[in-house]
């Protein structure tokens, strides 16, 4: 059986389309029926958050990785 390109392009695109009907079939049905909330707290104050860099430090250097064997592209 010969299959031209521009057929099986569109069988591939059908069978995509089904694929991702069904995954956003499946997500939306999820059952949620037996999720219990155990506690609700408030969120940790700012010290816990990540330092912000300010005027007054110099930026850090990073580190630059080179790899001898690969090509570098634009």
């Amino acid at each position: 059986m010969n299959i031209s390109d521009k057929a099986l392009e569109l069988i591939i695109r059908d069978v995509l389309s089904g694929m991702e009907e069904l995954a956003i079939g499946q997500g939306y049905g999820a059952c949620l029926e037996n999720m219990e909330i155990l506690a609700v707290e408030p969120a940790e104050g700012p010290a816990s958050a990540a330092p912000v860099a300010s005027a007054s430090q110099p930026p850090q250097e990073a580190v630059v990785l080179t790899f001898p064997g690969l090509k570098k592209t634009a």
